[in-house]
């Protein structure tokens, strides 16, 4: 009996030292699944934190350059004024009058600072001038402007003249602009980024806009949520000048962080957060099912391992998934596609490598008029299309929105227009497509810079209805700065009511009496100089601008009848053009009719003009338009006709009132007997569908003894008048004849 009490107290001891070593193995196996996990996701955040502190490098970089460009033509212009006291002052006023200078300041070398407004302040006590002087451009970090109070960043870069720095030139940027300019997405919106000093104070932060450096801190705030380890790991990394990657909780959630100096700012740091949730979604259920081997046998190890191995690959293919996967197209992101190209560029056996940018134009009528899902369909069709027609090692990419980037090997423009050709190819819409090409250098540069570049190209290549290739060179770069200064510069105009409208009068060819006349947009800038509309129009189409340009002239407008019928005048329609980004606001129509109606102008007095291209985006909604416009008491005529696609079927579903036949119609007529015969066609058409006729470009008498044969009475040209001022043309409407 003694012998089996001892056997089974033996016993006994066996299994607790059994269960002490399963439990102890466990403990280990989990600290070790844990560390591992951990692992993984340090080495994935680190290699995102290091590609999102490339792609901010590379859009501070840009404003840099810009800055650079406008120093060193600052510096062309001071070396015609060294007759002056002050050059540099003096071609910096030169500079802001014909360039646009908003947001920017010159300083000589002692610190005296002149403002695009003629405001003279001392920054030589300013850090980010000192270096400047020193000879690096660089970017401040928040400060206080002490002209107006308020928070703002400045990047600032030397003007050399004969190899010596004569000054510094300065930009301003609001903490909105700094903050479009370093924001990132990141795991589609479960992450956070925050830009800090070496301080902890935190300049700019994906979680808000506004901050104070006296109360927001990073270091206090890891404090506060008890994640004091984290927070002192933080602050001796920053202040070693060196990345790293932490762990803290807040509210009960672990996050991992990953943190980087970013080199080419002096004392900015970026941090970039996410959930544990984000990246291991199943992470608690495989921590229980771990602590349940406690209570198996030996063979539960086995089964362990295979669920970590199989847990260890989805943590890895969802946070692939997260941060490499288009929810839209379901191919890359453009963080995949930058490994991707890196990975391409050094396994190259001597191919030229070339970026292609390329977005479908006009994409937001698509989405408009047919709707997002239909848009994310189109967009999913192209990208596999194009997928299918590149080689092995190439790469494709969705960036945003309808602008996707592509890497191919050895392409010529003929393999190129075939891969857009297929990206075309769609079903159920029509589209065309404009892409940009950068050929990667040796060495290469950086995949978001070059992508940057690739896409400039692209901006150059855009047209409404052809699809064109266009190759990078720095003239993009120059255009794109033109551009932005012509943008600016509009958007000043529009503020002063530098735009004004000029009439080019209507006439009945057969009484030589005035019918109408159109309203054509002028801009008269201070010094009473005329810009073309062909250098501002487009850019305001581009940008949007336009809408807000339409409804200036249409006040003009408005206001100059209603002048001349306070005094009696019997007054002529007046045609207003506007942009076919106006049927995009369900709500245009009601603005216009308000606005004829505050005036108290008869709405039969406004005639409104859209171009020929503009009716055929969707047949439907216009068909929609024409009769809502009607309702209101106005007329629509269809401008140029004939200058691109147009369609006589269409004229029988779109209710127009006028129709202006284009002037290519009466070029050579006296030559050519088939042009001849095709504007007689044209005109007993509109004839029969009781549209009126306006023939434009009017120009010589054998043009309208065409139009007299035909049956067309209203002309508009150079023939009888060119387009002229309000105070030129007024007369002409009180007298109701040329």
């Amino acid at each position: 009996m003694k012998l089996d009490r001892l056997k089974l107290h033996a016993t006994r001891l066996a299994i607790i030292a059994l269960a002490a070593v399963l439990l102890g193995a466990v403990v280990a196996l989990m600290t070790h699944v844990q560390t591992l996990l951990s692992s993984d996701s340090k080495i994935n955040l680190t290699e995102i934190v290091t590609q999102n502190k490339d792609v901010i490098t590379s859009k501070i970089g840009l404003e840099v350059n810009n800055l650079e460009t406008a120093a060193n033509q600052l510096a062309d212009i001071a070396s015609s004024h060294t007759a002056e006291s002050d050059p540099l002052t003096a071609s910096f006023e030169e500079y802001c009058g014909r360039e646009n200078g908003e947001s920017m300041s010159v300083a000589n070398t002692d610190g005296t600072a002149l403002f695009s407004d003629g405001t003279l302040l001392d920054i030589s006590g300013r850090g980010y001038f000192k270096l400047a002087l020193e000879g690096t451009p660089n970017i401040s970090g928040r400060v206080i402007s002490r002209i107006t109070g308020d928070e703002m960043f400045v990047i600032s870069v030397p003007v050399y003249s004969q190899d010596q720095i004569i000054g510094t030139l300065q930009k301003q940027y609001t903490p909105e602009e700094m903050y479009d300019i370093c924001s990132l997405s990141l795991f589609s919106s479960q992450g956070s980024m925050s830009i800090i000093n070496s301080d902890g104070y935190i300049v700019i932060s994906s979680q808000g806009g506004d901050y104070s450096q006296e109360t927001e801190n990073y270091y206090r705030a890891l404090y506060a949520r008890g994640n004091q380890d984290a927070a002192k790991q933080l602050e001796g990394d920053i202040g070693n000048g060196t990345a790293g990657f932490m762990e803290t909780r807040e509210n009960g959630e672990v996050r991992f962080s990953a943190y980087t100096p970013i080199e080419t700012i002096h004392d900015w740091y970026l941090i970039t957060s996410v959930s544990t949730t984000a990246v291991s979604p199943n992470a608690a259920v495989v921590v229980q099912l771990f602590y349940v081997i406690l209570f198996l046998v030996v063979a539960v190890f086995a089964i362990c391992m295979l669920l970590f191995l199989s847990y260890k690959r989805r943590q890895q293919k969802n946070l692939e998934r997260v941060a490499f996967v288009d929810p839209v197209t379901g191919g890359s992101t453009f963080s995949r596609f930058g490994l991707d190209v890196k990975e391409a560029i050094e396994k190259n056996d001597g191919r030229q490598c070339s970026l292609v940018a390329f977005d479908i134009d006009n994409f937001k009528y698509i989405n408009s008029y047919y709707g997002f899902d239909f848009g994310d369909r189109v967009l999913r069709t192209m990208h596999d299309a194009v997928k299918e027609n590149l080689q092995p090692g190439e790469a494709l990419a969705r960036v945003s929105g309808d602008h996707f980037i592509a890497l191919v090997f050895d392409a010529d423009d003929a393999r190129l227009e075939g891969i857009l050709a297929c990206a075309t190819a769609q079903k159920d819409a029509t589209i065309y497509v404009s892409a940009g090409v950068y050929d990667v250098p040796d060495p290469p540069e950086t995949v978001n810079l070059m992508a940057d570049k690739a896409s400039t190209a692209a901006l150059g290549a855009k047209s409404t209805l052809h699809r064109r290739i266009e190759h990078y060179s720095r003239e993009h770069d120059e255009r794109l700065a033109r551009n932005e200064q012509m943008k600016r510069a509009v958007e000043r105009a529009l503020e002063q009511n530098e735009f004004v409208a000029f009439y080019q009068p209507k006439v009945n060819v057969e009484t030589n009496s005035l019918v109408g006349a159109e309203a054509l947009v002028r801009w008269r800038k201070e010094d009473g100089s005329l810009v073309p509309p062909l250098e501002f129009i487009s850019m305001c189409e581009k940008t949007g601008l336009v809408i807000e340009l339409d409804m200036a002239v249409l006040e003009k407008v408005l206001r100059f009848l209603k002048k001349n019928l306070d005094d009696g005048i019997e007054c002529v329609p007046v045609s207003v053009n506007f942009s076919r980004l106006h049927l995009l606001d369900d709500g245009f129509i009601d603005r216009v009719a308000d606005t004829i109606r505050r005036y108290g102008v008869p709405a039969r007095l406004i005639e409104m003009e859209l171009t020929e291209s503009a009716m055929f985006d969707s047949q439907e909604a216009i068909a929609s338009f024409v009769e809502s416009v009607h309702e209101k008491g106005l007329c629509v005529a269809m401008d140029d006709f004939g200058s691109g696609y147009s369609s006589l079927n269409m004229l029988k579903d779109i209710p127009i009132d006028v129709l202006k036949i284009d002037q290519g119609f009466l070029r050579n007529t006296e030559d050519s007997d088939r042009l001849a015969v095709i504007f007689a066609s044209v005109a007993q058409m509109a004839q029969n569908l009781d549209i009126d006729v306006v023939v434009e470009g009017v120009e010589t008498a054998d043009n309208v003894d065409l139009m007299k044969r035909n049956g067309c009475f209203v002309a508009q040209g150079y023939f009888y008048a060119r387009p002229m001022s309000e105070d030129e043309f007024e007369p002409i409407l009180r007298k109701g004849t040329l």
